[in-house]
């Protein structure tokens, strides 16, 4: 495994590590079976989605749903403002953990949480889970997932060329530079960059 893909491992391993933590937190509260019911905690639905893996969703699946413009997307940054104002994925909004109870979810969206490197935003699903809403996933790795794999890809050298163009047009979609061999791929491939002013398209 190289350090790259090592790194994305770590990452979603402490994401779910601390969404697993998060879960243990809020049990001692669930009370008993009609109180959890009452307040819409389903412990067991909220265990066998980290289990299954169906809480989050990679960076680049995220990435090719702003772009195909998925309907009923939402995606929530829950950094503080200013955090949000330096630096944030296109089309999402703000919604700091402490503003994030007292939001309203449709039932026909699919919500996208994320934070800097995953644990808030893994928080932050369990404490909507604990609320009721169902339809929401997280980004394990944040904003640091975002420029890893759709800003700064790095190509797959044994990739077929149509992966590597899938991932290379994805990149290019939001201004990125992918990567062969830990170089830029224009430099090694004579790829036009399109510019980096692209990096917020589909706001």
């Amino acid at each position: 495994m190289d350090r790259e893909a090592g790194g994305r491992t770590m990452r979603l391993v402490q994401g779910l590590g601390i969404g697993a933590l998060a879960l243990g937190l809020v049990a001692p509260f669930a009370g008993s079976p009609s109180r959890t019911q009452q307040r819409g905690l389903d412990l067991d639905s909220i265990a066998r989605a980290i289990d299954e893996g169906s809480d989050h969703v990679s960076a680049r699946q995220l990435a090719e749903w702003i772009r195909d413009r998925r309907p009923g997307l939402r995606v929530i940054d829950v950094r503080s403002p200013a955090e949000f104002h330096d630096d944030a994925i296109p089309t999402a909004e703000n919604l700091p953990i402490d503003q994030l109870v007292r939001s309203r979810f449709a039932p026909d969206q699919t919500i996208v949480l994320y934070s800097q490197e995953g644990a808030h935003a893994g928080q932050a699903w369990v404490m909507l889970r604990s609320l009721g809403v169902t339809q929401a996933v997280f980004v394990p790795g944040g904003l640091a997932d975002w420029r890893e794999e759709v800003l700064s890809p790095l190509l797959p050298v044994n990739g077929s060329p149509a992966e590597r163009a899938r991932i290379a047009e994805l990149s290019h979609y939001f201004g990125g530079s992918p990567r062969i061999g830990g170089k830029q791929d224009g430099e090694v491939a004579g790829v036009t960059q399109t510019g980096r002013n692209l990096r917020r398209r589909g706001c």
